[in-house]
């Protein structure tokens, strides 16, 4: 049975996921702080490392995370990693090698290239998350500080009207993101704080819709196969995404 290993971010190794079920599953460690690490051996590039990601995965971050990946039905065992432990079989950090470098686009399609995996373009469809639903809302709205649109606010203060985010919405994340997009669109959405990801999967899991940008909460619904809005940041041509999903049920804005 492999063990496999990712550094992080927490998005990125959610999307992994898809080839570690394909390739069996097995054993999975989260590396901690070592982040800056992997970077330098895939890339040599201490830039590529943005602010909010330094020294992550942290034991907090671990906590987490743990819960989520020992629900997947292909993943045995979970636990941390530290530089200086014994190296795993599959090094998920090896994507970053690939993604930006030899490849720009969809990060599913950068983990299938990068470990020589087949791919088609059936595979935007997979789904590979596992959650025991829970029904609160029929959307889940997460808004995080990165990865921003200003040109969005007049569809967010429309959806906000159409969706009556109010009474049929939650809004997850962090406090001052629930504050932030209060005040940016007057919506008087519901914040609903989560002790960890596995309860923010089933929470997603049991909604209809998630609307929100590029974040954890995101690759979650991607990984459950649910309908997503995605506000995408206009930096490059959405083909070339790493978040763009052409597949029915994903839309953006």
């Amino acid at each position: 049975m492999k063990t496999f290993k990712h550094s992080g971010t927490a998005g990125d190794t959610v999307y992994s996921l898809d080839i570690v079920k394909k390739m069996g599953g097995g054993h999975f460690d989260v590396a901690i702080g070592n982040i800056e690490n992997c970077i330098m051996k895939y890339t040599g590039r201490p830039a590529d490392v943005a602010s909010e990601h330094a020294g992550r995965f942290t034991e907090r971050d671990y906590k987490l995370l743990a819960p989520l990946l020992e629900r997947q039905s292909y993943i045995t065992n979970v636990q941390p990693w530290h530089p200086g432990d014994r190296e795993p079989e599959v090094d998920l950090d090896h994507f970053r090698s690939f993604l930006y470098r030899q490849f720009e686009g969809n990060i599913i399609e950068a983990y299938h290239k990068a470990f020589d995996l087949l791919w088609d373009n059936s595979m935007y469809s997979d789904v590979w998350l596992e959650a025991d639903p829970v029904r609160e809302a029929a959307i889940v709205v997460n808004r995080t500080n990165r990865y921003l649109d200003p040109a969005s606010e007049p569809v967010w203060r429309q959806m906000c009207q159409d969706a009556d985010l109010e009474h049929n919405a939650i809004f997850v994340g962090t406090e001052n993101e629930h504050s932030a997009f209060v005040d940016w669109t007057g919506c008087r959405i519901s914040y609903r704080p989560v002790r960890d990801f596995k309860e923010l999967a089933d929470l997603i899991a049991g909604a209809d819709l998630f609307l929100g940008n590029q974040s954890m909460a995101y690759s979650i619904a991607t990984g459950l196969g649910k309908e997503t809005m995605l506000e995408i940041h206009k930096i490059k041509p959405l083909q070339y995404s790493e978040c763009y999903f052409p597949r029915e049920g994903a839309s953006y804005f």
